[in-house]
């Protein structure tokens, strides 16, 4: 006989003696329906008179509030300056002209300012503002996309380009 099969064997022999060995015989349980029915309500009962032991609920702590100031000022209405500036969005060339064209002759940078001293519509590119740049003392052509305009715009002046060079 071959080996593997005095293996199979010798393993199989012990599994069929286990399983068909004497079985222990599980007792008929002998009670009557009445008592298991009485034994679950007593114990419905039981729970529903139970009393959890829930922790108590935790204090919330208030958050500390800013202290009120009663001395806030009143803001005050800002007039819209009379006077016509630009202040510009971003670094822009003045112009010596109305256009691209025309010769840079100065930097308005961000934030700067200007008055504005006339204005010309160019049929190319639009408005641009002719500009008086009072901490320095120079005049010149800015874009209308590169400012910011505040102030009256009503009695501002149209003005001819002038000659390129």
């Amino acid at each position: 006989m071959p080996r593997y099969l005095l293996n199979f064997m010798a393993i199989l022999i012990p599994v069929f003696m286990v399983a068909c060995g004497p079985s222990e015989l599980v007792p008929e349980d002998t009670r009557s329906s009445q008592s298991v029915l009485e034994t679950a309500q007593a114990k419905a009962e039981a729970t529903r008179v139970a009393t959890f032991q829930t922790p108590p609920p935790t204090p919330i702590t208030p958050s500390p509030t800013a202290p009120l100031i009663t001395d806030t000022p009143v803001p005050s209405i800002t007039p819209t300056p009379s006077q016509a500036l630009v202040v510009a969005d971003y670094n822009a060339y003045m112009r010596s002209g109305p256009d691209e064209e025309y010769e840079n002759i100065d930097f308005l940078l961000q934030g700067q300012s200007g008055v504005i001293l006339g204005m010309y519509e160019n049929e190319t590119n639009g408005t641009w503002w002719y500009i008086d740049r009072t901490e320095e003392g120079k005049d010149g052509w800015i874009w209308s996309g590169a400012v910011t305009v505040s102030g009256d715009l009503v009695g501002i002046p149209m003005l001819e380009a002038p000659p390129r060079d």
